[in-house]
Order: structure tokens, then sequence, then C-alpha cells
């Protein structure tokens, strides 16, 4: 492995250079610029208030830790703290990409964690530092990864991860779904669902069709976009948007409703941000199949009725929970102590649908619900987001095996989540580590509990 350049002894202040750079690059492109998150790696004091659970909420060492990294390497290197100060040296030429750098850059779930613990005191933008990492390395071409590589030379050559053909993509239809001729609702299956984990696909549908709504599956449906974005490809992932964007607008429907965490943050957060728009701005309205679901079984609309007789611990996904605020354009200037002008909206992950998952399985006869030790915004990731499942799967496996092993300590005989990728790594720890523990998506509880079928 090729070994970093050391590191001179200084940090070199922001200069005005620095902010003309960033705003030439904004001219010539719509796609955030680690220029512009030089500000939150240089203010990085290291207080750790990314990686630990905050000491309100922390009930002990074992669930005391947020980051996925550092709980593996347990060295600050592999958490935001690390990052931050590579940003700095990448930035101010005292590092260059090397196998070392890279490794650090990657071995990151990209899960919000630090991001919203660090904007409990400082409002640093240390997601974003992390992103745009990326990003530059692969314009300078040293990302991404072989296996990132593997997996998006896929979505370019048939519109998936996985290679599979795309006119199969709708196989998962079941016979007699209720589809509109004119939708008001567009399902976005993604990926996994359409050919992997189809039981996903089929409760969705299910579920729309007792609720009365008039939906059709996504027309000409290809992949979000996410292994594009998360490999730090944002040109490959900003076309693939368009072309998504373009189809939807093709369609005549405004609202998209998900089953995917990863497409849902995709289609919500991650085009607008690659567009340099607001997610308000865009010209439509995207939706988890929790918050559709949650609101009309509010409303009477959906019954769940059958009873499911099981203990549960819901896993909050990421992309889903902290990670989905909207989007916000901020353009301005820092001034003194960084005061910003205009004042600097934050994500903070306080709007997001933490709820909805949770009043849907209340509403379910015979289930039990338990909590995580760390929940909602504190939530350890599942070990899959990022990229890392495809890249480092040994983190991956050993991060659901911890979390797995938390929801067993709060009595819990299942696991449910509402991300396909969260339940793969999970259902294979489970089955490869011998942990008597059941996983199920959401949908397929919510199914069952309606039709009486688990299938």
């Amino acid at each position: 492995m090729a070994k970093a350049k050391s590191v001179k002894p200084k940090t070199k202040k922001p200069t005005a250079t620095k902010a003309v750079a960033s705003k030439a690059a904004r001219a010539k492109t719509t796609i955030p610029q680690l220029e512009d998150y030089h500000w939150d790696a240089l203010n990085c004091c290291g207080c750790k208030g990314c990686v630990w659970v905050d000491h309100v909420y922390c009930s002990g060492v074992k669930y005391g830790m947020r980051c996925p990294s550092l709980h593996e390497y347990e060295m600050d290197t592999y958490s935001a703290i690390g990052r931050n100060k590579l940003a700095l040296g990448l930035l101010d030429g005292t590092f260059e990409f090397t196998d070392t750098t890279l490794d650090i850059i990657y071995k990151c779930c990209l899960c919000g964690a630090c991001d919203i613990g660090c904007k409990r005191n400082l409002d640093l933008d240390p997601g974003m530092v992390l992103e745009t990492l990326r990003m530059r390395a692969v314009e300078k071409g040293a990302g991404p990864l072989p296996a990132h590589k593997r997996i998006t030379d896929k979505v370019k050559q048939s519109g998936n991860r996985y290679g599979s053909p795309a006119d199969k993509r709708t196989a998962w239809l079941p016979m007699g779904s209720k589809v509109a001729a004119k939708p008001q609702v567009l399902y976005f299956v993604g990926c996994n669902s359409s050919y992997k984990n189809k039981e996903i696909a089929k409760a969705t549908a299910g579920i729309l069709d007792a609720a009365k709504i008039k939906w059709a599956p996504f027309p000409e449906e290809a992949c979000c976009g996410r292994p594009y974005y998360v490999a730090g490809m944002a040109n490959e992932a900003l076309k693939q948007a368009e072309r998504n964007i373009a189809a939807l607008k093709k369609s005549g429907a405004k609202t998209i409703v998900t089953s995917c965490a990863e497409c849902y943050k995709t289609w919500k957060v991650d085009y607008p941000k690659l567009m340099d728009k607001a997610t308000e701005d865009m010209p439509y309205k995207v939706i988890h199949i929790t918050e559709l679901a949650a609101e009309k079984i509010a409303d009477g609309k959906l019954k769940p009725t059958h009873p499911v007789n099981l203990k549960v611990a819901y896993h909050d996904p990421c992309n889903l929970a902290r990670y989905s605020d909207d989007w916000v354009v901020w353009h301005g200037t820092r001034g003194k102590w960084g005061v910003t002008e205009p004042p600097k909206p934050y994500r903070r992950g306080s709007t997001v649908p933490y709820q909805p998952a949770r009043d849907i399985l209340d509403a379910i006869p015979g289930l039990e619900r338990a909590e995580f030790i760390r929940m909602k915004e504190n939530t350890m990731c599942c070990g899959a987001g990022g990229g890392v499942a495809d890249t480092y799967p040994e983190f991956a496996r050993n991060t659901a095996d911890h979390r797995l092993e938390e929801a067993q300590d709060v009595g819990a005989e299942a696991v449910v989540s509402a991300c396909p990728y969260c339940n793969d790594n999970f259902f294979y720890v489970a089955n490869d580590r011998d942990r008597p523990i059941q996983v199920y998506d959401i949908t397929e509880l919510l199914y069952q509990s309606l039709t009486g079928r688990d299938k």
C-alpha cells in the first residue's frame, strides 16, 4: 500500500483566494465543491460530539458510539475528525490521494451520524466534507474504488446495479394489481426490490391497492443513481437525476412513493443538491411508503386487523431518518467568528419521518414494539450504507452484528426496517453468525396484517 505524504505541522486559514476559487467552481457547475466546506473542516475541534451518543441519551459504553467506522477501526483517523483533517490537507496541498487516503475516505457509511451530532453544538457540515472528499477523489482520477466502478458500470450498461435485464424490472408486479391508467402516484421501486427483495415491492403494491391509491409503477424506471453518488461520481449522478426527472415529467405525475430509504433520500436530498436547488423547488414530491401508510391508517383508510404476534425493534434507516431533511440552498459569506450573512439554515435531522413507521407497527394487533438503545438521530447505521457493503463487506457485517446484538439486548425477536439494504445486511449476518433473530421489512408486516397473508 502506498504511503501518504507527511503533513506539515501547520494549518492554513481560509483565504480570499480559496473563496474566489470556490465561487469560480460554483459558476461552472451546480455540484457541491470541497472548497465550499473548507470552513467546516478547519473548525472541527475534535470534541467527538460527532461520534458519541449525546450524554443525555447515552446508556453506557457498549452502545455509546454512533460512528460505525470509528467503532470498527478504533482510530480517530476513521471518523469525521480525521477525515476533516484529510480534507484540509488536500485543500492546502499537504496530502495527496494514495491507497491509504482512499481507504480512509471510503471506509465511511455516509450515515449522517457525525453531521447531526456536530450540529448539536458547532453547526458545522462534516457530512458534506465527507461527500465532497469522494467527489474530489473522482475528479482527480483517484476514485472510485474498483468495487464501486464494477457496480456503476452495470448501472450504465443495464440501468440497475445488478446488471439484470431492463425489461425484467417490473417482473415483480403481482397479477391483479390495480394499476391506474392515469396515476396520481408513481411507485419508484428501486433496483433492490425490483430484482432481489421482490416481496417488498409486492407488499408495497398491496398496501397501495388497499389504500385505494391511484398508482402505477414508475415508467421506464432505472436506478436512482445512488451508486454513482456514494462513489463520488457526481457528474454521472447528476445525469441519472436528469434522466429520471425527465421520465417523471413525461408521465404527468407529481408524486413519487418509494419503499427504499436510499431512493427516498436520493430523490429528496441528493437530486436537488446536485442541481443547486432546494427540495421545495423541485417539480415533484417524494414520500416513503411508511409516511403514506401511516397517514391512511390514521384516516381509517387502511385497517390492519390480522394479528402479528411478534416483539420487534424498529431500526431507523439513515437515509429515511436523520439524513433526509429537505435540502436547502445557501450562498452567502462568513464574517468574524464565522457569522454567516445571510444566516445559514442547517439540516439537523429534526424534520424527518421518524414516527410514521412506529405508528404503523403500533397499529398492528398482536405486535409489541421495543426501541433500540440507540434510536432516531442516535441510531447506529446497519453498516451497509455509503457503498461500504460493496467495498468492505466484513466491516459492514461487523456493524450489522453489533446492531443485532443490541436488538437482542432489548428483548426483540425480530428487527424491522424500511430499507432493503438494511434488511439484506441484517438477514445475511443473522444467518451467517447464528443470531436467533428474524428480519423483516415493515411493508411485509403491514401487508400481512392487512390481508392475513405473509406473501
